[in-house]
C-alpha cells in the first residue's frame, strides 16, 4: 500500500475503533482461557484493558485462570458487563465457540472478534490511538548468515555465503536492540535467527543485552535454529537465565545424520531446563523461484503481489527496519543490490511518530511494494513445492550418513 497521508493513515478506522471501544467501557474479555489466551492476556495487560476470562471449562471457572477470574458466557451475559469478547480457540474449536456467542445474541465486530482478525487489523491501531503504545507481534534480528547447512533454495539464500564472511557485530546487536526499543512497546516474538544463530561467537553476550535491558517487554524471546549444533554451556546458562525459548526446524527427514545430533541437542536443553520445540519433520518447502531473476513486473502487479503476501517477518538492523527479512538477505547474499534502501530509518526525524512506523509495519511505504518482490513468488509460491533441505554437496553428505 502507498503511503497518500503518512501517519494519518489509520485516522479514520481509530475514530471507529475507538468510538465503539468507548461503548464496551474499553473493557477486553478473553472466550478461550487456553495458550493463546495467556499470549492475549500478557499485551491486554500491558495496555491496561484486559478485564477477564470466558471460557466453557466449569473447573477454570471454580479455580480461575493465572489468578484472573474466568466466567461462563451465561454468566458474563448475566452479569451486566459489557465488553468485546476476542475469541481465543484454535481452527478446531473457533467454529463451536463462534457459533456459541451468536446464538447468545452478540454480534461479530460489534460484540466479538476472532483473535486472528483483531490482533492484525484492529487491536494494533487501538493500541496506538487510544494507549499511545506499540505493539508488534513478531520481530527478528539476523545475527550471521552463515549457516552450517547448505540447503538449495534456501529462503535467506545462506548457501551463497561463505564460511568467512562477518556476522553482526555485538555493537550493531546493541544498536538494534535500543533503536527498536525506543519506539516500541512490547513484543509478542522477538527472535534471533540465521543463517545459524549459535554460529555467533557473541550469542551469551546479545541474549544477556537483550534479556537485562528488555525482557519485560518482550513475551517471547526465541531463537531459531537448525538443530546442527550443541549450545555451549554460556549460552545455555543465558537461555536459561533470560527464559530463551528454542525453536528447532528438523530437517532429520533429508538429512538423517541428523537424528544423532538431535538427541544430543534434547539431552543438553533438558539438562539445563531450557524450553524447546521441535517442529514437524520438513518434507517440503516453498520454492520462492529468487533465482529466477526479475519478472519484470509493473507497478500494479508488484502492489499486488506484496499486497497478497502479507510475510510476518520485520528485521532490525541498526537504525534500519526491514518489512521482510528475506527481501534483505536474499539480496544481498546473492549480491543482487536489489531494494538496498528499502527500510524506515528508526533514526530519522520524520519517522519519529508512533503511527508511521505502525502503518510500516502493517504494510504502507513509499512505493507501496518492494523491488524484491519482482524476484519473488510471493503467496504463489505455496503452489510449488520442493524436497525440504536438499544439500548442495550431496554425495558428501551420503557418505557422513
Amino acid at each position: 500500500m502507498k503511503w497518500t497521508k503518512k501517519s494519518h493513515e489509520f485516522d479514520e478506522t481509530a475514530d471507529r475503533l475507538q468510538t465503539a471501544f468507548y461503548r464496551k467501557k474499553k473493557q477486553l474479555y478473553i472466550f478461550g482461557a487456553g495458550l493463546i489466551g495467556e499470549r492475549l492476556e500478557w499485551v491486554f495487560k500491558k495496555t491496561g484493558c484486559f478485564a477477564g476470562y470466558l471460557d466453557n471449562d466449569t473447573e477454570k471457572q471454580k479455580t480461575g485462570v493465572n489468578g484472573e477470574r474466568v466466567l461462563s458466557l451465561s454468566q458474563y451475559m448475566e452479569s451486566g458487563e459489557d465488553g468485546w469478547l476476542i475469541l481465543a480457540a484454535g481452527e478446531k474449536n473457533m467454529p463451536l465457540i463462534e457459533r456459541q456467542v451468536l446464538e447468545a445474541g452478540l454480534k461479530r465486530e460489534s460484540d466479538f472478534y476472532l483473535y486472528q482478525e483483531f490482533m492484525e487489523r484492529f487491536f494494533p491501531i487501538l493500541a496506538v490511538y487510544e494507549y499511545d503504545r506499540l505493539w508488534i507481534d513478531l520481530v527478528q534480528i539476523s545475527l550471521t548468515e552463515r549457516c552450517s547447512l547448505k540447503c538449495r533454495k534456501c529462503a535467506h539464500a545462506c548457501y551463497a555465503v561463505e564460511s568467512t564472511r562477518s556476522d553482526m557485530s555485538l555493537e550493531t546487536v546493541k544498536q538494534s536492540v535500543d533503536c527498536f526499543f525506543k519506539k516500541v512497546d512490547m513484543v509478542g516474538e522477538f527472535v534471533l535467527i540465521g543463517g545459524e544463530p549459535f554460529l555467533y561467537a557473541d550469542m551469551s553476550a546479545a541474549i544477556a543485552y537483550i534479556g537485562e535491558t528488555y525482557r519485560d517487554r518482550i513475551r517471547i524471546f526465541s531463537i531459531t535454529t537448525n538443530g546442527t549444533i550443541v549450545p555451549q554451556q554460556e549460552v545455555l546458562d543465558a537461555c536459561r537465565k533470560y527464559k530463551v525459548h528454542i525453536r528447532v526446524s528438523d530437517y532429520s527427514a533429508a538429512l538423517g545424520r541428523l537424528e544423532k545430533q538431535y538427541i544430543r541437542l534434547r539431552e543438553s536443553l533438558d539438562q539445563n531446563k531450557i524450553s524447546y520445540v521441535f517442529g514437524d519433520k520438513e518434507r517440503q518447502w516453498f520454492d520462492y523461484g529468487f533465482e529466477r531473476g526479475s519478472r519484470k513486473r509493473q507497478e500494479e502487479e508488484l502492489i499486488e503481489v506484496f499486497d497478497r503476501c502479507k510475510t510476518p517477518c520485520r528485521e532490525i538492523r541498526g537504525n534500519r527496519y526491514y518489512f521482510c527479512v528475506m527481501a534483505r538477505s536474499v539480496s544481498e547474499n546473492l549480491q543482487l543490490k536489489v531494494g538496498e534502501d528499502e527500510y524506515l530509518d528508526l533514526d530519522q526525524p520524520e519517522n519519529d511518530d508512533k503511527k508511521t512506523l505502525l502503518e510500516f509495519q502493517m504494510g504502507y511505504s513509499e512505493k507501496g511494494y518492494l523491488a524484491m518482490c519482482d524476484f519473488c513468488s510471493g503467496a504463489e509460491a505455496v503452489k510449488a513445492l520442493i524436497p525440504a533441505a536438499e544439500q548442495w554437496e550431496e554425495d558428501t553428505d551420503r557418505r557422513e550418513q
